[in-house]
């Protein structure tokens, strides 16, 4: 049996951030879905990659590549595979040559997907 790259691709749902006043005056984050998705290999960060991005105040558990400059997620951004959701707190495109994105994300089990 043969693995290639493209048979541990995910497809995550981008949701994006907006931000709401409720009825007693406080401001509320909620994700709506963009009706766009991504399609990346989902990996656990390296110990340099969450040292660095500690230390920039935006803690980091996973990393996705995926195919292309272009990427459909923002900063700030959530991403939903299944019932996980992951936090976009980076997107790094891999030696400006627009052939693989990384992003770089926080997973974060104690929000509903």
């Amino acid at each position: 049996m043969y693995v290639r790259p493209e048979s541990l691709s995910r497809d995550f749902i981008v949701e994006r951030k907006t931000q709401t006043v409720t009825d007693a005056g406080r401001k509320a984050v909620m994700f709506q879905p963009t009706g766009n998705h991504l399609k990346g290999v989902l990996a656990e960060a390296k110990t340099l990659e969450i040292e660095r991005w500690k230390q920039l105040q935006h803690p980091v558990t996973h990393t996705i590549v995926m195919k292309g400059g272009r990427c459909p997620a923002k900063i700030g951004d959530r991403l939903v595979l299944g019932g996980r959701s992951f936090y976009v707190q980076g997107i790094d495109n891999i030696g400006a040559l627009s052939i693989f994105t990384q992003i770089f994300a926080e997973e974060r089990s104690d929000t509903n997907a």
